[in-house]
C-alpha cells in the first residue's frame, strides 16, 4: 500500500512504520508476549487454520503481507507450503530467520503484491491478514483484488464489521492507547463491495475472540 491513510482516521503510516528494523524485531513481542496477546495469537491461528479447511496439505499458499511470518508458521506446521510477500525487507528478514527450519517450504519476496507479474492463479490459495483495516475501502479493494488474482481457489483475509459495539470498543482502545484499533472496518454493504471487487464469495466467517476482539477471519472462494 503506497497511499498514506487519511490523517483523521489513522495517525501513523502502516506502510512506512514496518520498514523500521527496530519495529520489525519487536513486532511479535510487543503484541503477542503478554497473556492476552498469547491467547489472541492462538485463537487467531486456529481461526486461520479453520478458514483453510478443505485445502489439501502440500498446497502452496501466498501470504501477503507476510510480516514476521507468524501466521505463515502455523500454515507450514500444518503441512502447507508458503510464499511470503511483504513490502518491508525488515519484516521479511524476521520471517526468514524464524522459518528457516522449514527449508524451501517457505520462500519470500520483498514486493508490493499489486505489482507482482506472476500469472493469474499462480498459487493454490492465499492469505491476506492484518492489513485491510488500516486503509480506506478503495485501497482495500485494490489490495485484495491483487491477492485474489494470484490464488486459484481459497482466499482468506481478516477484517472487522462495523457495529455499535465495535465502535465503542475502538473509542475505548484509543482512550487507553491499547495498540491501534481498526481504522477502516466495513459495513455489510462495503464487505459485499470488497468481495465483488476481488471476484470472491464468502464461504464462512470465524470470529477470533467474540466480545473481546472485533477481528473476523473470512474464508472465501473464487467466483467462476
Amino acid at each position: 500500500m503506497n497511499q498514506t491513510p487519511e490523517p483523521s482516521r489513522l495517525s501513523w503510516n502502516p506502510v512506512e512504520i514496518y520498514k523500521d528494523i527496530e519495529v520489525a524485531e519487536a513486532y511479535d513481542k510487543e503484541r503477542f508476549s503478554s497473556l492476552p496477546g498469547r491467547i489472541f495469537d492462538r485463537l487467531e491461528k486456529n481461526a486461520v487454520l479453520k478458514a483453510f479447511s478443505g485445502v489439501p496439505k502440500g498446497a502452496v499458499i501466498l501470504d501477503a503481507p507476510c510480516g514476521t511470518g507468524r501466521l505463515a508458521e502455523v500454515l507450514l506446521e500444518a503441512g502447507y507450503r508458503v510464499f511470503g510477500v511483504d513490502i518491508s525487507p525488515a519484516m521479511l528478514d524476521v520471517a526468514t530467520r524464524k522459518l528457516a527450519r522449514f527449508g524451501d517450504k517457505f520462500q519470500a519476496q520483498v514486493a508490493d503484491v499489486r505489482q507482482l507479474t506472476l500469472p493469474d492463479r499462480h498459487f493454490d490459495a492465499a492469505l491476506c491478514a492484518r492489513i485491510l483495516m488500516h486503509f480506506p475501502v478503495r485501497d482495500q479493494m485494490s489490495f485484495l483484488a491483487a491477492v485474489s488474482r494470484l490464488a486459484a481457489n481459497r482466499v482468506v483475509f481478516n477484517q472487522s464489521v462495523d457495529t455499535p459495539y465495535n465502535r465503542a470498543r475502538r473509542v475505548l482502545k484509543r482512550v487507553l492507547r491499547n495498540q491501534n484499533p481498526a481504522a477502516y472496518p466495513l459495513s455489510q454493504d462495503e464487505l459485499g463491495q470488497l468481495l465483488q471487487s476481488a471476484s470472491l464469495h464468502e464461504l464462512r466467517r470465524h470470529q477470533v475472540f467474540p466480545l473481546v476482539s472485533e477481528a473476523i477471519v473470512f474464508s472465501t472462494g473464487k467466483n467462476p
